[in-house]
């Protein structure tokens, strides 16, 4: 619960940072080159679509040290690690100065006077990124000891420096994309340094001494071979697709995707910070096969996420132009339609955050990842026959949004072969109650809403009925009486302490 607090501090003051920075960012760039930024820095993300595969699997080496207060085995597992990254890094180079460049400069739609600014965000991209891939042991460590506090105080300056980013590009001579993107690297350089420094002082495993030991090494390499072809496929239908978004439709489509996808990042990051804080908690548990609290976790961890998502999105989704006209000076086509469906699809993947701790957990990835992405692959393929048939660049985010539905389905059947998930139980517990909310306070507040004036005391109204709905369909068939009666258990208690 500390943790939790900690991390929603940070990402209720990273949303209104984030929300205003891009704003100012839109006017000060402008649409085309928002565009440009939006497609040519997620091409460098892309590049790179192995890190977070390489933080889930330090993290759940260190959790496991930590876990069995083994802080030898933990000193290892950090040198070892920092070792191996800096050779995927050199590797991460080679790759991003020629694939890289050669897709720029040939199979991307950027406007010829543009091409050279392009070129120089791309490497300012690519500097930042192997910034953070060198960050990933220590961000790891700070996560495994549950260090919420500093991740959060961390976040918000790297908010607050985006911010001041986005005003002084303005200053001086300088091309703007060229010294924003130039920032932005200075920036992840300074968390960088701070994180060095922090995780030496407080942790004694961050000491970094060379180690490569082969049994080791094949060990870890094999875990994140796993999750890095997992991580292949999903980069492909996030930054793959937005290439082909590109590729049909220009950088002005780009702008809209990147101002959805923003939007989406702020909502989103609630249900993935408050599962940041059970991550570690479902990881011990599982090494310490204390499985009765871990399906407790499992379980309820799941259905919140949820919960917790569609509170904030539904909202956003009644209200979604009216937001975007306060938000935004200039406010590029699809970008309504485009946010909604994001934020379907955040919903539904929220579901696959605590599935994936624990087939993580159990380091046995090989199926899980092959039959998986296996089938989340079929988006990019689907989307780009829609698009050659001609059809909007909606029809993309419609098919990544049926696409991860049918995902979460298969990769539970998946995940019963490796622990013993009460598949029917989960069913019952998390997805219909889930479904029922979904359906219930969805249905209401959209016709509510229609109801109402697209004015702003109409959608403030909207937005105050909404809450009020959801909360009530989920105290009514979203949570089961234990839940309840813990509920009223707090509530009690903290009414009496205040008499």
């Amino acid at each position: 619960m500390k943790n939790t607090v900690f991390l929603y501090i940070r990402m209720l003051f990273l949303m209104g940072i984030t929300f205003f920075t891009t704003r100012i960012i839109l006017e000060n760039l402008g649409v085309e080159d928002y565009g440009i930024y939006n497609v040519v820095g997620g091409l460098g993300h892309m590049l790179i679509f192995f890190r977070s595969s390489l933080s889930n699997v330090t993290q759940r080496y260190l959790n496991f040290s930590l876990g069995k207060n083994d802080i030898e085995d933990a000193k290892h597992v950090f040198s070892q690690h920092q070792t191996l990254y800096l050779a995927i890094a050199a590797v991460f180079v080679l790759l991003a100065e020629t694939f890289g460049l050669w897709l720029i400069y040939n199979k991307m739609e950027i406007p010829p006077q543009r091409l050279s600014a392009a070129f120089w965000v791309f490497q300012f991209t690519v500097l930042s990124m192997v910034i953070t891939l060198l960050s990933v042991v220590y961000d790891s460590a700070i996560i495994a000891h549950e260090d919420m506090k500093t991740f959060s105080f961390v976040g918000i300056f790297e908010g607050l420096a985006k911010l001041l980013a986005a005003y002084i590009i303005v200053l001086g001579p300088f091309d703007r994309l060229i010294f924003y993107a130039f920032l932005i690297m200075l920036i992840s350089l300074a968390i960088r340094v701070f994180y060095t420094y922090y995780c030496k002082k407080h942790y004694e495993e961050c000491s970094y001494s060379f180690v490569w030991k082969k049994k080791s090494i094949y060990e870890a390499f094999s875990m994140i071979f796993w999750n890095t072809l997992g991580a292949a496929v999903y980069s492909i239908n996030t930054q793959g697709i937005n290439i082909l978004l590109n590729m049909f439709f220009g950088p002005v489509v780009n702008a809209a995707r990147g101002l959805a996808f923003q939007m989406d990042f702020a909502i989103d990051s609630f249900g993935k910070n408050f599962f940041t804080s059970v991550r570690p908690q479902l990881v011990k548990s599982y090494a310490s096969k204390d499985y009765d609290y871990l399906n407790k976790l499992f379980f309820s961890s799941s259905k919140f996420s949820v919960y917790l998502l569609w509170l904030l999105s539904l909202p956003v989704m009644l209200c979604i132009d009216l937001i975007l006209d306060i938000w935004l000076v200039d406010v590029p086509q699809y970008t309504n339609i485009f946010t909604n469906l994001v934020l379907a699809y955040s919903i539904i993947n929220v579901l696959n955050n605590p599935i994936w701790s624990l087939i993580l957990a159990t380091g046995k990835l090989k199926w899980y990842i092959i039959i998986g992405s296996g089938v989340f692959l079929m988006a990019f393929p689907i989307s780009y026959v829609c698009l050659k048939l001609g059809c909007s660049p909606v029809s993309v985010f419609v098919v990544i949004v049926i696409v991860r539905a049918v995902y979460i389905f298969v990769v539970l059947f998946i995940a019963k072969r490796y622990y013993p998930l009460p598949l029917g139980k989960y069913y019952k517990e998390v997805i219909l109650p889930a479904v029922l909310v979904i359906a219930v306070s969805g249905i209401s507040c959209y016709f509510i809403s229609n109801a109402l004036p697209e004015t702003l005391s109409g959608r403030l109204l909207t937005c105050a009925i909404t809450i009020a709905v959801i909360t009530i369909c989920i105290l009514t068939f979203g949570v089961n009486k234990k839940e309840i009666s813990l509920f009223k258990k707090i509530i009690f208690k903290k009414g009496k302490k205040k008499i």
